[in-house]
């Protein structure tokens, strides 16, 4: 048998695992306390094995179809919380509820209603309390009451060096027409003294997709930071942690035409506001940007569109600069998504050793699942939030997306607007207006095994980048074998980083 029909029969193989019809689900019912509202919004049941988890909080967490924890939703319109037969119209990595395996299940409802936020555990989603139930013992009926509602948001105490900030941005409340607050955490240096006119360095912190400001509570546990930053010899420097949250996933910091005005409301709205109450010199030559996975090329992003205002990125295993190389998809010149030119099926993710996770068709297929009316680009997942950071909106002002869901057919009239948004393209067009102000101020740290396939795109920006002249880029690539995405520790990470950041800053 030739290589790609063996491909072909192994994939279909695998499937065969999902397909077996086990369950005998007659029914799933499910209401709400009786109250005077009325509900919109997508209506989730999540099943998992784990029992240490809530089987609301693994939907969306994993896109391998064999390691994935099943869940079927479908959409609610003005719903009073009267009893509903739920009839999904999507599902991951099953089609059928029926087609789960027999065994003991864990088993929850979740309404997701929060329109400001993608994350399901966000404020005044209702959820169930979880339910063991036996899967094809004998036909059963599921009875779901959404009895329990997430808290309102309410930001975590401060402590002597972190402090926690909640602010509305009038600039993202004029776009979506409601109110949409802009978040950060703010690390101070220890030998900060209140009152004092001492004015340190800044460093933007960008997460990995979807990150939330309250990642930094992660760094006071971290005995070799601490130890670092507590230090009397470390420099002084302010890191803020953003928020990666917005409706539609991670909004990239960036000014979209779908997800709204970020790197403005940023930059008039929210770091204005830090400089006035903290104790940062909010000047170009002390403010620095980091990160990695998305903050990473947002980090990249930011220095390189707006290189006068910041004096240095430091970028660590970014999302592709280049659609030439948009993971595995060329979306110039390729045809299709979800299979190469040679038919075989593209992955999305793979093992160190390179032994594909799942494939990029896998991945779609869940956050369709989870998007309202069953599109990815409104998942607030990764491809989704590609699609809204660098999209146009539809006549409903949701992204147009750059390829057929199904099929996986690219747009090319898509493809080419999103040409913009593509950095390698945008170094080489505008090298002569933006070269003086960016030429030494870019730092990547990529692992020749990225998870992600992004190495190939960072690839090309390297090429670009060295041929430049009148300045030079002096750019700095770190190329680490054998590893993966992320996960340079703390060491290289921070405590490098804030050296170095000290040194370009005089301290």
């Amino acid at each position: 048998m030739h290589f790609f029909a063996k491909a072909i029969a192994l994939y279909c193989a695998c499937n065969l695992f999902f397909q077996a019809a086990n369950a005998d689900i007659t029914g799933i019912h499910i209401s709400l306390p009786k109250d005077e509202t009325s509900y919109s919004g997508r209506l989730f049941v999540a099943f998992t094995l784990d029992t240490d988890s809530e089987p609301r909080l693994t939907i969306g967490d994993e896109a391998a179809p064999r390691n994935a924890s099943p869940f079927f939703a479908v959409d609610v319109a003005n719903w009073d919380g009267t009893l509903i037969e739920f009839q999904p119209t999507a599902g991951f990595p099953l089609d059928s509820i029926n087609q789960l395996e027999e065994g003991s299940w864990q088993v929850q409802a979740l309404l997701d209603v929060n329109v400001e936020l993608s994350d399901l555990d966000s404020p005044g989603n209702r959820f169930s309390l979880p339910q063991k139930v036996m899967i094809g013992s004998s036909p059963s009926v599921l009875r779901f009451e959404l009895t329990e509602k997430v808290e309102e948001e309410s930001l975590p105490d401060d402590t002597e060096l972190l402090k926690f900030i909640r602010i509305r941005s009038e600039l993202l409340s004029q776009f979506y027409e409601r109110d949409i607050f802009l978040r950060a955490s703010v690390l101070l240096p220890s030998d900060y003294v209140e009152g004092s006119n001492t004015r340190y360095p800044v460093l933007y912190h960008v997460a990995g997709l979807n990150g939330r400001f309250t990642r930094s509570q992660n760094l006071i546990d971290d005995e070799e930071f601490m130890q670092y930053w507590l230090d009397e010899s470390t420099p002084g420097v302010v890191i803020v942690f953003l928020d990666g949250e917005s409706p539609y996933g991670d909004s990239y910091q960036m000014n979209s035409a779908v997800s709204g005005p970020y790197a403005d409301a940023n930059f008039h709205e929210l770091f204005p506001y830090l400089a006035e109450i903290f104790p940062i010199n909010d000047i170009p030559s002390n403010r620095f940007v980091t990160g990695c996975s998305t903050g990473g090329w947002v980090s990249m992003a930011l220095q390189i569109l707006y290189p006068s205002y910041f004096n240095g990125a430091y970028s660590f295993s970014p999302d592709s600069p280049s659609f030439r190389a948009y993971q595995l998809v060329n979306i110039y010149e390729d045809e299709n998504a979800y299979y190469s030119a040679r038919g075989m099926i593209r992955p999305s993710a793979r093992e160190t050793n390179g032994d594909p996770r799942f494939s990029i068709a896998d991945e779609i297929r869940m956050e369709a699942a989870m998007g309202s009316g069953g599109s990815y680009v409104v998942s607030g997942q990764q491809w989704g939030a590609w699609n809204a950071v660098y999209g146009q909106p539809d006549d409903r002002g949701n992204p147009i997306p750059i390829w057929n869901q199904r099929s996986g057919e690219i747009n090319s009239l898509v493809a080419d607007s999103w040409r913009v948004w593509d950095l390698d393209f945008y170094v080489r067009d505008n090298w002569s207006s933006i070269g003086a102000d960016l030429s030494g101020k870019l730092q990547f740290w990529m692992g020749d095994m990225d998870n992600f396939y992004l190495t190939n795109g960072l690839r090309f920006l390297e090429e670009t980048l060295n041929l430049q002249e009148a300045p030079s880029a002096n750019a700095k690539f770190n190329w680490i074998p054998y590893h993966g995405h992320c996960g340079f520790g703390t060491q290289v990470h921070y405590i490098d980083v804030l050296n170095d950041l000290a040194d370009r800053a005089g301290r």
